[in-house]
């Protein structure tokens, strides 16, 4: 009787491997779903938000904290401390963001802004009707200022402009829109100084890049952080909350403001208020 030939049967790790390669070939190269919530989240907003363009799929093998440093350095996460104010976290700002006055005598005036919110425009307005007029310089002290509201900056800019000046070109996912003045009101017409220094950020390095652009202030004391992108605040999950860059603002001819931040037009490390500018009897009045 002749021998019957079976046969052999393939190893079972051989198996396994043949039948992945055929469900990788079948199904496109699935991959399989992200385990982790807040890192699925983290992806989807990098997918759908992100200003910038990169490559989801490359990320999807690394950690969270991987991840994050393959991102824009303003891009980053803040841990929700069991003590953090809930305005925090809903992104609210605490009022009054004139920190001070001050008549420096001969139609000069002081005033520190201390952050951009949404009430800047009206605080800012208030606090120039208290000085005895007429008002012919004015230092607006921007120092640590971190920023905060930019449509208040732009607002802030305003009145100094005249309507229909341009402002600055924002660039989002959707592509880039030139702003434009959108006053009616004729410009103030004082000579503006802004002080600065390395922690002023954000809103308050655009409000000072556009007055500058526009030839409208002096600028003195020490550059700036140099960011001036804009954030949208996701809470990831329980602990952690996401500030991801969805957009920048350039000068209105695409030119950045400050390739690392502002350079000021003069360097400043003195606190005497008084000697950042002249009076008004010796130095002609900016015009916008």
């Amino acid at each position: 009787m002749p021998a019957v030939v079976r046969p052999a049967r393939p190893h079972p790790v051989f198996l396994g491997v043949v039948l992945i390669l055929l469900g990788m070939l079948v199904g496109g190269c699935a991959r399989p779903p992200v385990s982790d919530p807040a890192k699925a989240e983290l992806l989807r907003q990098i997918r759908e938000a992100y200003l910038f363009d990169v490559d989801v799929v490359s990320l999807e093998l690394l950690s969270v904290p991987e991840i994050m440093a393959r991102l824009d350095p303003d891009t980053h996460l803040v841990e929700i401390r069991r003590r953090m104010s809930s305005d925090f976290i809903r992104g609210f700002e605490p009022e009054g963001s004139i920190a001070a006055v001050r008549a420096l005598g001969g139609g000069r005036g002081y005033l520190r802004l201390v952050f951009f919110g949404r009430r800047t425009l009206e605080d800012l307005r208030k606090a120039l009707s208290d000085f005895t007029p007429p008002l012919c310089a004015l230092t607006i002290d921007l120092r640590d200022n971190a920023g905060g509201n930019f449509d208040q900056a732009l607002r802030l800019a305003e009145l100094f402009l005249p309507p229909g000046a341009p402002l600055a070109l924002y660039e989002g996912r959707e592509g880039r829109a030139l702003l434009y003045a959108t006053g009616t009101a004729a410009p103030r017409q004082e000579r503006l100084t802004l002080w600065l220094n390395a922690r002023t950020a954000s809103s308050a390095e655009l409000f000072a890049g556009v007055l500058r652009w526009h030839h409208r202030a002096e600028l003195v004391g020490a550059p700036t952080t140099g960011k001036r992108t804009v954030q949208q605040v996701v809470r990831l999950d329980q602990a952690h909350l996401l500030f991801l860059t969805t957009g920048r603002f350039l000068a209105p001819d695409g030119s950045p403001f400050g390739v690392h931040g502002l350079m000021p037009d003069r360097a400043y490390e003195g606190d005497d208020v008084s000697s950042l500018m002249a009076p008004c009897a010796d130095t002609k009045s900016l015009g916008p």
